[in-house]
Parts: structure tokens; C-alpha cells; sequence
């Protein structure tokens, strides 16, 4: 079934003049446009076309600059509109109630309320007032198998409601219910369709009143077409309703929150501005992909256009242009009209080992932020994100390039620097055997028996890495103090340490398969020491420490835990917390025993 489209329109400015300004209601007030940019003129050079309205529920944006003559008109470019921050501030969004290519009379209808910056302008408006008008920037298009409507809002989707229902072909089956101030905001509409009308008059009517509206009105036979708009709070339970009671496609639904109780539209505006900011991923992409094709290296190395940058680095010259134009956006990169590129002063920090190590998908760290797409999956199943977005784990993606492993490792490796010697001077140790599980390449435990040259020590790695192990040992000159038990820790361990240590490897996995580790360990243990170096989850978690614990779960489906996660981790195991030292930043040593039979 074919839902609603969206066309879009090239975005024109236009100069007005108002031509009348009236009361429709006590409330609502009326203000008539004119001029001959509504016809086909030329702006700054561009042919612009007549104004066209093609939809009920088409919106134009009002500039009103008046008071703030420092504030530049947004400029009109080819399609689009080049906007001053400050201008875009001062520009609120209405409906045309009616429009009338003929006459050249555009009506915008405005709701009186105090403080409105469209409002206080519709109060004052006279004949001869001049205003910019934007848009609309295009139209809904709607579907082609719509029996009948349900039109719902308050007196700020009036004239979108009353637009629709004029405009409709004689017969067409509508139910409307409209919530309004009190009765005498009212309106009557000039129409022939098939109208039951609904007014709830929020100075007499209860709490709930709209919706008991909504679901005592005539509910027709055949395809309906769901519209409504108005505040946002008072569309979800309508929200809910449609989806759920009365199953509406979605292409069939259109609900637009036109403000929020508490809220001017300059803070709505801002609201979405920095949603769109916390969720646009161009940015984070773009970035990425011009880290891992060298484009800073290779302009610095005098490959300066757009075809010797993507000749030099292996790539599209189309795909780099576009690259670059968003990137320019950012000051990473500056690109001329004639195709030459250059590196701004913020965009040499791409050719920082750093960027390469977190964003070059050339690197297996950069690699773990393969899972975000996955994260929905996983919010909503408690599994790993990363193979449902990849196919395949983070380690099976590890193991297809070598580079990829290895640039991961020395990643682990370099962070093992910086918390080892704090861990080494806890465990005070003199001659034990440290019963290393799932030590990697053995960034730890080499460091460890460097630093103890009384310890012996036991690997528990699969053999690939295992074998990297092996070489890194002996590097550091502590191969004969070294066992290899190139195994799972999923399977039996061995039963001889004095010290069995895991770093930072239960983070790695769901509460079964830690559970499962730390009871091969209980088995192996019996009354000596088992180690873990975790972070731990605390209640003034940071943003760095949340985002960090929410990558972990949408990679592994597992996360940072809780002291209190841990213990429990712990008990279902057949051991016990017994202390936890604070090693730096959120990073801990909690130190378990055998429980007690």
C-alpha cells in the first residue's frame, strides 16, 4: 500500500507587501500578502518561479527582520537560501490558509499569544508593511487510495484543517475534531465535502476531553487518511491510538507537533537544531573515511587537487569532492572553486597516530565502531550488536587481515602501559605463579614478570594469539618463566597457580559467558586468589566512562558492570568479592575468593 510522499521545491525568498490584517476570532488574526515576486521574478541574478502551494499542510517561513536591521536577508542562491545564524532565528513557520495565484493574495492565519516574535509582528502589521516570505521548500504528496479523512489539532492546525477541508472535492467523507481556546474561537469553512465536526472548548471541557472526542467520532468504512498537528503532548496518546487501536499504515499517518506547552518555537527550533547535531552521522563518516585514505597526508604531500588527491589516494574523484565540500563545512579541509585543496589548521590533527588509531578503518580498534549500527539489535535483545550489523564477530573480523590484529593489539598493549605498574605494586608479589586467563599477547603478564623477576606465569590464549605471545616474551627476556597453555578459557584451566588474573576480560562478554570463565576458574583455584582489573560502573559515571560502557554492550553485548554486578557474577560462580582497590580513573583490582561450601 503506497503512503505519502515528499516533494521537494527549490527555496526561493520572496518580498511582500501586506495587503490587509483582520481578526478571524478573538484569538486569531488574519494577515494578507500581495506582491509580484508571488509571480516569477529574478533574485540576485536566479529566475525564480511563481509561488506555488500544492498542499494543505505546506508551510513558507516568515523572516521578520524588522527592529533588527543589523541582520542581514538570507541571500538567495541556485535552489537554495544562504542564511545568516541570526536571521534564521527570526524566522517562524505557517501555513498559507488560502492562496490565489490569480489575485496574487496569500493568507497566513496567527494565533495571538504573548511574546511571539510572529505573533507580536501579525498585531502590528498595516497595509504597505513590507516581509520576506521563504518556501514552501515542497509539498506532501498524498497517496492515491484515500476513501476518507480524520483531521485532528488545536487552533494552530486550523488552517491547515480548514484549508484541507475547503479544498476537498464535493462528497469526500471528513471527520474533524478540533480543540479551540473556548467556543468563540470557532470558525465556519466554506466547503461542499462530507464534514462531521467536532469543537472541544478547553475552558469547559475536562481533562482527556480531546480524545474522548477523538474516539467517540465517526469512524468510516475504507482507506482513511490520518492528519493532525498542534502541541505535542496532546498527539501521543492520538499517536498511540491510531497506530495501535485503529492500525493506520504509516504512510497513511502524518502527526506534526507544531509546538510544546512550555516552549517557544525559537526553543523547539533549537531543540531539533541540536538533535539534528547529536544524531546526524555525515560528519562522524566523513571524517572516517578521509582518515583512512590519507587525505590530510596526501595534501600536505603536495597532492593539491581534487584529481591528483584522489589519484594519489585511490579513490573517486567524485566521491572525494563531496567528501571534502562537507569536510570544508567543518574547517577540516578548505576547497577552492577551481578543485585545489588544502589542510586548515584544525584538520592537521587527522595526521595524528591517534586519528588513525581510533578512525582509520585500516586499523581493528577503529574496527569496534562497526557496532553501532547494530546497537537497536542489541538494546532490544541483550545480544551483541556487532554481529548483527557485520555478520560476524569482532574477533572473526580481526582474524581477516593481519593488519587489522595487529594495530589491535598494539592498541591493547599501549593502554596495558599505563595500568600495569599500578597493578603490580597491589599484588605484591615475590615468587607466586600468576595463572594469566585470556592475557592476549601478553602486554600484562610479560610486564609483570619484568618487574617481579621472582614470578613464573601462565598464558590461558588461543593459539593464534598465543603464538604472538610467545615472541613478545622473549623479547622481553621472560620466555623461561613462561607457560603457554594455548587453550579456551572455556575449558578446564590449569590448577597450580597461586594467582589467577583476569584483565579486563569479562567486560568482553553477556553474564552467561562471564559466569561461565569465572567458574572454570572457581574449579581451578581452590583457596588462593583470583584477580580481576575491570571498570567499574559508579553513580557520577562521566560521558566518556557511559559512552565507552554503551560501546562495549552494543560490540559485545555485555558492557562495564557494577561492584554489586560483579559480586553477583561472583556468587553464581562459587565465589566471592572480597575487595576492590581503585587502580585510576574508572578502572578497579577486585580480589575473589572460593566461597565457602
Amino acid at each position: 500500500m503506497a503512503g505519502r510522499e515528499n516533494k521537494s521545491f527549490p527555496i526561493v525568498l520572496r518580498e511582500l507587501e501586506v495587503a490587509e490584517a483582520f481578526d478571524v476570532t478573538p484569538l486569531m488574526r488574519r494577515v494578507v500578502l500581495t506582491g509580484d515576486q508571488l509571480g516569477a521574478f529574478r533574485n540576485n541574478g536566479y529566475e525564480i518561479e511563481p509561488f506555488r502551494t500544492e498542499n494543505a499542510d505546506d508551510h513558507v517561513k516568515l523572516v521578520l527582520l524588522d527592529g533588527a536591521p543589523d541582520v542581514p536577508v538570507p541571500a538567495q542562491n541556485d535552489g537554495h537560501l544562504d542564511w545568516h545564524p541570526e536571521a534564521l532565528g527570526r524566522a517562524r513557520d505557517y501555513t498559507p490558509r488560502r492562496y490565489d495565484p490569480e489575485a496574487r493574495r496569500l493568507e497566513l492565519d496567527f494565533v495571538r499569544h504573548s511574546g511571539g516574535l510572529a505573533a507580536d509582528w501579525a498585531e502590528r502589521a498595516l497595509p504597505g508593511d513590507r516581509v520576506h516570505v521563504a518556501g514552501p521548500r515542497g509539498t506532501t504528496v498524498l497517496p492515491t487510495d484515500i476513501d476518507w479523512y480524520f483531521l485532528v489539532g488545536d487552533e494552530t492546525a486550523l488552517p491547515a484543517i480548514a484549508r484541507r477541508i475547503e479544498e476537498l472535492p464535493a462528497g469526500t467523507p471528513v471527520t474533524a475534531v478540533v480543540t479551540v481556546p473556548s467556543a468563540s474561537e470557532e470558525q465556519t469553512f466554506d466547503h461542499a465535502a462530507d464534514l462531521h465536526l467536532t469543537w472541544v472548548h478547553r475552558d469547559t471541557a475536562g481533562p482527556g476531553a480531546l480524545m474522548a472526542a477523538v474516539e467517540a467520532a465517526p469512524w468510516r468504512d475504507g482507506q482513511v487518511y490520518a492528519w493532525a498537528a498542534g502541541e505535542s503532548g496532546m498527539l501521543r496518546p492520538l499517536r498511540r491510538w491510531l497506530k495501535h487501536d485503529k492500525e493506520v499504515p504509516a504512510g497513511h499517518t502524518d502527526i506534526a507537533g507544531y509546538w510544546r506547552a512550555g516552549q517557544s518555537q525559537r526553543e523547539m527550533g533549537q531543540a531539533l537544531h541540536k538533535l539534528r547535531h547529536l544524531s546526524d552521522l555525515s560528519v562522524p563518516y566523513a571524517v572516517r573515511a578521509a582518515v583512512s585514505l590519507d587525505l590530510a597526508e596526501l595534501v600536505t604531500d603536495g597532492h593539491t587537487t581534487v584529481p591528483a588527491l584522489a589519484a594519489a589516494a585511490g579513490a573517486d574523484p567524485g566521491g572525494v569532492r563531496r567528501l571534502l565540500r562537507l569536510l570544508a563545512h567543518e574547517e577540516l579541509f578548505a576547497l577552492d572553486a577551481d578543485d585545489t585543496v588544502r589542510v586548515l589548521p584544525a584538520g592537521a590533527i587527522l595526521m595524528e597516530d591517534h586519528a588513525h588509531e581510533h578512525l582509520d578503518e585500516r586499523a581493528g580498534h577503529a574496527r569496534l565502531h562497526g557496532a553501532w549500527p547494530g546497537l537497536l539489535h542489541a538494546v532490544r535483545t541483550g545480544e551483541a550488536g556487532f554481529p548483527h550489523a557485520r555478520g560476524h564477530t569482532f574477533w572473526d573480523e580481526l582474524a581477516t587481515d593481519e593488519r587489522l590484529g595487529r594495530t589491535f593489539d598494539a592498541v591493547l598493549d599501549r593502554w596495558a602501559a599505563q595500568w600495569t605498574p599500578a597493578v603490580v605494586r597491589r599484588l605484591a608479589l615475590s615468587d607466586e605463579h600468576v595463572v594469566d586467563v585470556g592475557g592476549g599477547t601478553g602486554a600484562f603478564l610479560g610486564r609483570l614478570l619484568e618487574a617481579c623477576p621472582g614470578v613464573r606465569g601462565t598464558l590461558v590464549e588461543l593459539p593464534t594469539t598465543a603464538r604472538t605471545a610467545q615472541v613478545q616474551f622473549a623479547e622481553r627476556g621472560v620466555a623461561d618463566r613462561v607457560r603457554i597453555a594455548s587453550q579456551s578459557f572455556f575449558e578446564a584451566l590449569p590448577d597450580d597457580g597461586d594467582v589467577y588474573l583476569l584483565a579486563q576480560v569479562l567486560h568482553d562478554w553477556p553474564d552467561a559467558e562471564a559466569t561461565a570463565i569465572l567458574r572454570r576458574v572457581a574449579e581451578a583455584v581452590g583457596d588462593r586468589r583470583v584477580v580481576l582489573v575491570e571498570r567499574l560502573v559508579t553513580a557520577d559515571l562521566d560521558d566518556h566512562e557511559a559512552a565507552f560502557d554503551l560501546h562495549m554492550y552494543a560490540v559485545f553485548g555485555s558492557g562495564e558492570r557494577t561492584r554489586e554486578e560483579y559480586a553477583s557474577l561472583a556468587a553464581s560462580a562459587g565465589l566471592r568479592l572480597d575487595r576492590t582497590v581503585r587502580i585510576r580513573d574508572g578502572l578497579h583490582m577486585l580480589e575473589l575468593r572460593r566461597a565457602a561450601e
